[in-house]
This record gives C-alpha cells, structure tokens and sequence, in this order.
C-alpha cells in the first residue's frame, strides 16, 4: 500500500496526524478563533492564500465542528454526539443527506411554496379587545 501525502511529508500515520486536527478543531480556542476570523474578516493563518493540505484540513474540520456545536446549541441533535468521533461523522453524513433531500423537494421555479388559507389568516387574539354584548 502506498503512503498518502501526508503520511510521507510529516513521518506519522494519518490516523495520528487526523486524530491531533480533529482534536485541535474540537477545542473551544479554535472554536473562538474561527468565529471571530469570520465576523471580524481576519486571517487565522499568517498565509492568507495557498493554504497547505495541514491547513486546509484543520480549516475543514474547524468548519465541521462549528456545524455540529450549532447544532447542539439549536437542538436538532443531543450533545451524546460528542462522546465518539464515529457519532460526529454518523450524524454529520446524516445531515448531510437530509440537506440534500430538502433542496431536491424545493420548487424547481423558485416560488415560495403556496400554503392554505389557514395559515395566511392567522387567528389574533387581542388583548385590550372588549368582548361582544350578546
């Protein structure tokens, strides 16, 4: 079997070098970094073009767990996730899939969807409204 890019430049197996990029895209402090590098438009790496294959990999997985804690935060998923790398991935493939069944049943013409006459006349309830003498 021949050894992938960055198992021949960094002397370690990818396992390793995957596992450390993982680890190092969970924690809060690259968590924080990433944040405000996309609110303040600021570059997380002294190189602001021609990222290396380390960068971009660490970049992916800064974006994929930023993801999957927005998740947590909002609800769609338990924070169980994070207890195994193979949850992460599981839930994340699963996302990801059910993102695409969502563009596919969108309307081909960019309509909004029509919705009932129910929901375009919503009931109100007033709260200073005086009832009606019978």
């Amino acid at each position: 079997m021949r050894p992938s890019y960055l198992e021949s430049n960094f002397n370690c197996s990818g396992d390793i070098l995957i596992r450390g990029i993982r680890k190092l895209a969970k924690s809060s402090y690259w968590q924080t970094v990433f944040s405000y590098a996309k609110e303040l438009h600021f570059p997380m790496f002294n190189n602001v073009m021609d990222f290396s294959d380390l960068q971009i990999l660490l970049l992916n997985y800064i974006s994929f767990y930023s993801s999957l804690n927005l998740d947590v935060a909002i609800g769609d998923v338990t924070d169980i996730v994070f207890e195994n790398e193979l949850y992460e991935d599981a839930y994340m493939h699963y996302k990801q899939k059910v993102d695409k069944k969502k563009i596919a049943d969108r309307p081909k013409n960019n309509q909004p969807m029509q919705s009932s006459k129910e929901e375009n006349s919503p009931q109100v309830n007033w709260v200073f409204k005086k009832p009606k003498k019978v």
